[in-house]
């Protein structure tokens, strides 16, 4: 099997609120972040840590979402269906799902960072291939006979 290379998008709070604020969006299914009243330091410095990361693009007054992005963003903010998926070789850890046409976008939290998320855009055959690996990397603790009569 060939091992998939994963890319996606690291995210604080503030910047995710931001960006989907931007796009109109006031409520996310699956992503608790507390309510929060920012400050015009707060989004200034959101904006251009977005910016020198490359995720957006100065428009005059206005910016620009880099495309990749965006389409992360329009799938957890208008999806067609959503769902938990929980992996239980790696503890139970939790992914919430968003269904959109042809895509299925991932968010989980990124505990390496405090108030962080990974956001990560598949299409329906990269996810059931991302879920089938994520499901067999469980450490090395998976016996190779596990669910096989031998």
């Amino acid at each position: 099997m060939e091992e998939m290379i994963e890319k996606g998008f690291i995210l604080s709070f503030d910047e995710l609120r931001i960006l989907l604020h931007s796009l109109g969006v006031r409520t996310v299914e699956g992503v608790y972040m507390p309510e929060k009243e920012f400050t015009d330091s707060e989004v200034i410095k959101a904006l251009h840590h977005l910016a020198k990361s490359g995720l957006i693009l100065s428009a005059g007054e206005r910016f620009l979402i880099r495309e990749d992005l965006r389409e992360v963003l329009e799938a957890v903010s208008r999806p067609e269906a959503s769902f938990i998926w929980r992996n239980e070789s790696e503890g139970g850890q939790e992914y919430y799902c968003y269904v959109v046409p042809g895509r299925v976008a991932v968010s989980e939290r990124y505990w390496k960072k405090s108030d962080t998320i990974k956001l990560r855009l598949f299409t329906v055959e990269e996810f059931e291939a991302w879920k089938e690996q994520a499901e067999d990397d469980n450490g090395g603790d998976r016996n190779p006979y596990d669910g096989e009569i031998v």
